[in-house]
């Protein structure tokens, strides 16, 4: 379950182990929130790293 989480004024929204795996992310992974006209909010990868 997605958890969002406060620090130092920002806030990090964590994801869930399963979905990071599936789609092969880690933590050099860049990603972007967006949302569309509908107000619905998307992940966007911005730029994959490899280690």
């Amino acid at each position: 379950m997605p958890k969002i989480i406060v620090n130092n004024g920002q806030y990090k929204v964590t994801i869930p182990k399963e979905l990071a795996e599936s789609h092969g992310w880690n933590k050099s992974t860049r990603i972007r929130f967006c949302e569309d006209r509908e107000g619905n909010v998307f992940i966007k990868v911005i730029d994959k790293v490899k280690k």
